[in-house]
């Protein structure tokens, strides 16, 4: 298990403010490999005992041995051969693969089954979603006509009220959210109140308040990729989708 695989695995034991630092790292691997703990407190906004906490609910003794796995780690993924030419390739495949890798892990077979069971024994499946996570709703969609399965694309908040007479206890909604807070969400929400249909979140925000609210919430490794940038967690759920779909072909 490598140094991401790891903390990923560890991530839901911890605290508000120990996940507070946990996101702050992994947006910038570049600041643990510069930072004392205390410039690591002063810039996460915590104290250095939780950051010491935090290390050690990862496994490690301290924030020595946490940083030394660190730098460790971004040192194998970084092709100091030729980082002009190279380097921008590197760096985001290795993103994107240790990330599906971690699918492995969060990931049961038992909740895909289910879900597959459900799919194929819904009267219609309805698949919400806006701008990226539309792509994926929208990915699924196609797969389950394929399939015979009926379903349907809701890729707004006027498309989630359009479908609320529609809407029967014997349907199922997907809603692809990475943050789990989508302008859509209450409209679903009202929608699953109204009609009582099954509704599972695809979320990648373990930590979102309004899970609780959803009859199922399935949690996907996010991308560790700095603030800002253009790279997506479409391929991510691009690949639930794929493995989703072999349960449901049998």
């Amino acid at each position: 298990m490598n140094f991401m695989e790891n903390l990923q695995l560890h991530s839901s034991a911890l605290t508000k403010n120990e996940r507070k630092a946990f996101d702050m790292i992994l947006e910038d691997l570049k600041m643990v490999q510069t930072c004392s703990i205390q410039e690591l407190s002063d810039r996460i906004d915590v104290t250095k005992t939780t950051i010491m906490r935090f290390c050690q609910k990862m496994g490690y003794s301290g924030y020595s041995e946490f940083k030394y796995a660190l730098i460790q780690y971004v040192n194998t993924v970084t092709d100091h051969t030729d980082e002009e030419e190279t380097g921008r390739i590197h760096e985001i495949t290795g993103i994107y693969s240790d990330t599906i890798l971690l699918l492995r892990h969060a990931l049961q077979k038992k909740t895909l089954k289910q879900l597959a069971e459900k799919i194929r024994s819904a009267r219609r499946v309805y698949l919400a979603g806006l701008v990226n996570s539309s792509v994926s709703a929208r990915q699924l969609y196609y797969s389950l006509l394929m399939f015979g399965i009926e379903a349907s694309v809701l890729e707004s908040r006027e498309a989630v009220k359009s479908v609320d007479l529609c809407v029967q206890k014997e349907d199922i909604m997907i809603v692809y959210s990475v943050s789990g807070n989508s302008e859509i969400i209450d409209q679903i929400l009202e929608l699953k109140e109204n009609n009582g249909c099954e509704i599972i979140l695809v979320t990648s925000n373990a930590a979102n308040s309004k899970a609780k609210h959803f009859d199922e919430t399935i949690v996907l490794p996010a991308l560790s990729v700095p603030r800002g940038s253009l790279v997506e967690n479409v391929p991510v759920y691009s690949v639930f989708n794929a493995i989703l779909l072999s349960y449901i072909s049998g």
